[in-house]
């Protein structure tokens, strides 16, 4: 693996990694464990790897993936999970650990300010954002409503950041992870290839 700029990855260590990051800061997932998150985010960026036209996209945002936690939950600095996933692919992570703010709003908006530096980022909190949206969903939970509520937001946000960065995305499987993640918001639409259980 290569440290020093992208990962060349043995994704197996770098899910090991996190996976340790998060039982050592005793991070939990509706009281189990953290990686239910994490490998429902990497399932959404397997299944849709497509949309990234350079290969090294795919790759760098899947170590990326692992890791999107590690920063914000788990007590790890930007050195430390560059070490483990490359510098690109920490600074992909980087991008999307929320800004300390007053209240959410204001730590989103923050936040997604440097999330739409990097179109890999952007694609990375798409992932995330569904996870948590048809986790709550299924599991009846009263964070759904707010999913929902923040979805309005959040999607005209990355939609105009995405339009800098047209010549690095398919366009038309760019759109069906749209039509997914409006799906997992209750907003109407019948396209649907991630299964929900």
């Amino acid at each position: 693996m290569n440290t020093k700029n992208n990962m060349r990855g043995d994704f197996t260590k770098i899910r090991e990694y996190a996976e340790k990051c998060h039982n050592d800061a005793n991070c939990e997932y509706a009281g189990g464990s953290y990686m239910i998150h994490v490998d429902k985010v990497v399932y959404v960026i397997d299944t849709y790897q497509d949309v990234f036209i350079r290969p090294i996209d795919a790759e760098i945002t899947k170590a990326a993936t692992y890791a999107h936690d590690c920063m914000e939950d788990a007590k790890q600095t930007f050195n430390n999970v560059s070490e483990i996933i490359g510098k690109e692919a920490a600074r992909v992570v980087l991008r999307v650990t929320d800004v300390p703010a007053e209240n959410r709003l204001m730590k989103h908006l923050l936040t997604m300010g440097k999330t739409v530096e990097d179109h890999r980022a952007i694609i990375l909190k798409m992932a995330d954002i569904w996870a948590n949206a048809t986790f709550s969903k299924n599991l009846g939970s009263s964070m759904y409503g707010k999913y929902v509520q923040e979805y309005q937001y959040r999607k005209p946000i990355f939609q105009l950041g995405l339009k800098w960065y047209i010549e690095y995305l398919d366009q038309e499987i760019l759109k069906q992870l749209w039509a997914e993640l409006d799906y997992a918001h209750g907003v109407k639409g019948t396209y649907l290839n991630l299964k929900l259980e």
